[in-house]
């Protein structure tokens, strides 16, 4: 498996974005998508920014049909977008991998 900084630059060399992560239940956990997968395009659009991937999102129906590369093959998968779910930026940061949460002892 591919460390955080590794997936990166693989994303980056690919020109796409590092997916380190989905939510628990989520459509995208659901369609298969997983840490070190790397998004390429989604509804045919490039996605080699967040902000790339946010304007499409935006723009998108019900569904995206994602484009994404592991284990040197391109796969597409079809999303279902739940537009009801509302997720805070800091519970997307650690579900997603961005942070890491505190150990308790």
């Amino acid at each position: 498996m591919l460390n955080k900084s590794a997936l990166c630059e693989l994303a980056r060399s690919l020109n796409g974005l590092p997916v380190y992560g989905c939510l628990p239940g989520s459509p995208a956990e659901r369609a298969g998508v997983r840490y070190g997968d790397v998004l390429l395009s989604v509804d045919g659009v490039t996605t080699s920014t967040w902000d790339e991937y946010i304007a499409v999102r935006r723009r998108s129906g019900a569904t995206i049909c994602c484009r994404l590369f592991r284990d040197g093959s391109e796969f597409v998968v079809e999303i279902p977008l739940d537009r009801s779910a509302s997720y805070g930026a800091v519970e997307l940061s650690f579900a997603l991998g961005l942070h890491e949460r505190a150990s308790s002892s």
